[in-house]
């Protein structure tokens, strides 16, 4: 089972869009964990309203205050308050997943699963040399998304999320990487970040 953590701040349609990308899943063995970056009432009241929350399943925690710095004090906090799954998977609400992911995912196994994305970001990585171009995924700093790598819980709690700076993913995944983990690539596009 995974649980995926995501952040969230300022989006609503397109943070619809991913819950419902997540509850598209061919593989129910999820749990999703919404964490709002500060107080946002009328989002979990339309969010509850309109059947995006689920009890057990998709929940939504409202920071006490704002903490800025990319979401990243958020994803820590949620590593090490949230997480009781096999794996966990640390994204953003305004990311999607092919419906194939979290299969995909528990079929490959291993305690490092990295795949490819489609990545929104105006950069020479992606092949198209643009924005919103197919990124293929690489154990190395500006070639892998936060939300393209799936980690052991156990190992990924042993490390914990440290760094609030722009390369904070990378940071993370080299220390993970550092604990020498049974790592597998899936050679697909699971992942369109937004």
């Amino acid at each position: 089972m995974i649980d995926i953590i995501a952040v969230t701040y300022g989006h609503k349609e397109i943070l619809k869009c991913f819950i419902n990308s997540i509850k598209s899943q061919t593989n129910n063995r999820w749990r999703l964990h919404l964490i709002h970056d500060g107080v946002n009432k009328e989002l979990e009241n339309e969010l509850t309203s309109e059947g995006y929350l689920i009890k057990d399943k998709i929940d939504f925690i409202q920071f006490p205050s704002r903490t800025g710095n990319y979401g990243h004090v958020l994803r820590n906090w949620g590593l090490t308050n949230l997480v009781k799954n096999d794996y966990v998977l640390i994204t953003n609400g305004d990311n999607y997943y092919t419906p194939n992911m979290v299969e995909l995912v528990l079929k490959q196994g291993g305690d490092f699963i990295y795949f490819d994305c489609v990545h929104s970001h105006n950069t020479p990585k992606n092949t198209n040399k643009s924005d919103y171009g197919h990124m293929i995924s690489k154990l190395e700093r500006g070639q892998i998304d936060m939300g393209s790598v799936v980690i052991k819980t156990n190992l990924a709690k042993s490390v914990g999320f440290n760094h609030i700076d722009f390369a904070a993913d990378w940071h993370y995944f080299n220390e993970v990487l550092q604990k020498k983990p049974k790592i597998s690539k899936i050679d697909k596009i699971l992942l369109v970040h937004n």
